[in-house]
């Protein structure tokens, strides 16, 4: 088990231990430090972390609620991963149509302090891939999306998006570790953000949708090379 950003954890923080430990677990679950299929165990994460077994138990019982992670009785608790090639073309199927439409409505409602952040997300993802910096790349990016929804104003869609991107994010550190993947992840953001930018709804739809398919075919990859028939 890799190690966790242990600062995240303030045991004199108003916020509850068991939220704590959930984010520090999530996040790690959603950058890949943590893979699907790992075993997770309450003894070793709580010595890890420096807290008791009760808030990592209850962090399992809310990460098991979003679908992060699996309790098998009698076996332990699994990092989840996506079950099926059906399953995986499913999620993408419905994100692509969907992220098209959070594009679409951003370069309506996008501010100018919002589209400031963005350049300045492209800048950083540019300098991560100078740097192979992938882990970094990676938070980057899901801030990237985050705002594009944010600017969205529709929080419907933003609650739809995140349970989308959440269940297929655990895939996200290999399909972007593929050569010239970040590069073209890149350089589809730009387009994606001089559209938006630019306020032209229709051009923002049409290139967040091919982003996603580009994305979608990547994923796929990683998945059959993991799986093989057996995950079709």
């Amino acid at each position: 088990m890799p190690d966790l950003n242990l600062s995240a954890i303030d045991s004199y923080s108003y916020e509850p231990l068991r939220k704590q430990v959930y984010k520090v677990l999530r996040e790690a679950i959603l950058t890949g430090d943590l893979l699907p299929g790992e075993r997770l165990t309450e003894v070793e994460l709580a010595e890890q972390l420096n807290v008791s077994r009760t808030p990592v138990r209850e962090a399992f019982r809310m990460l098991e609620l979003e679908e992060l992670i699996v309790i098998i009785p009698q076996q332990g608790v699994f990092v989840a991963g996506i079950k099926s090639r059906q399953e995986m073309d499913d999620i993408f199927q419905v994100r692509m149509e969907l992220e098209g439409l959070a594009a679409c409505l951003a370069a309506s409602h996008i501010t100018e302090k919002q589209i400031e952040k963005m350049n300045e997300y492209l800048d950083e993802i540019k300098e991560c891939i100078a740097e192979n910096n992938l882990k970094r790349c990676i938070k980057i990016d899901i801030a990237f999306h985050k705002l594009i929804k944010e600017a969205s104003k529709n929080k419907w869609l933003e609650k739809f998006l995140d349970n989308l991107f959440e269940q297929i994010t655990r895939f996200r550190a290999r399909s972007l570790g593929q050569p010239g993947r970040m590069e073209k992840a890149l350089n589809d953001h730009k387009e994606l953000g001089i559209a938006i930018s630019a306020g032209n709804g229709e051009l923002a739809k049409e290139l967040a949708r091919k982003h996603i398919k580009g994305a979608w075919e990547s994923v796929v990859s990683v998945f059959e090379k993991e799986h093989g028939e057996e995950g079709k």
